[in-house]
């Protein structure tokens, strides 16, 4: 009878699937490894842009608040020009608003009525005068109202006054005066 020893054979199998296993082993363990190190340079590599990001962030900021108080600095000297062009526009004005308004009142003033007083006090003007009847200081007072230059035209009274022959109407006007601004 013939006998075969299969045992070697199966040692070598064992041997072979013990060195398949290493195999599979070692190479996943290479894989593995290479898979972490791409990770991480591919993680370093975006923390590296990131803090990039932030530094030109940061400097673009630090550009910007330089920019911001520029313009906070020029907006302020504008206001203070915008002061001084209203100081300048108000003494003009002032300059030759009484001119013009003197010129008004004198432009309004009828024929049948003389002015004996004039007084200004604070943009506040008291009128007196002489007129023939009342209805030539009631047309004297619409004009006032009517001008640019006047407001708030009241009669404060109406006297009636003999001089001579004649009998006139006394009377006292107050108003304000306004100076229209001419742009």
């Amino acid at each position: 009878m013939i006998r075969i020893n299969l045992l070697p054979v199966r040692e070598e199998r064992k041997k072979e699937r013990a060195r398949q296993l290493i195999s599979i082993a070692v190479l996943s363990v290479v894989l593995v490894v290479i898979i972490i190190a791409f990770v991480h340079i591919r993680l370093n590599g975006q923390v590296n842009y990131l803090e990039a990001e932030i530094n030109n962030t940061e400097k673009e900021i630090k550009r910007l608040t330089k920019i911001v108080g520029d313009i906070k600095k020029y907006e302020k000297k504008k206001k203070e020009l915008e002061k001084k062009i209203d100081v300048i526009k108000m003494l003009s004005v002032k300059k030759t608003g009484p001119v013009h308004m003197l010129d008004e009142l004198s432009d309004n003033v009828p024929g049948k009525l003389w002015i004996s007083s004039f007084e200004e006090n604070s943009l506040k003007l008291k009128i007196q005068g002489i007129a023939l009847d009342n209805e030539t200081i009631a047309s004297f007072m619409g004009s006032l109202e009517r001008s640019e230059y006047f407001s708030n035209v009241e009669l404060i009274q109406s006297l009636q006054h003999i001089q001579g022959n004649l009998k006139l109407e006394k009377f006292d006007i107050t108003c304000n005066a306004v100076f229209p601004r001419k742009e």
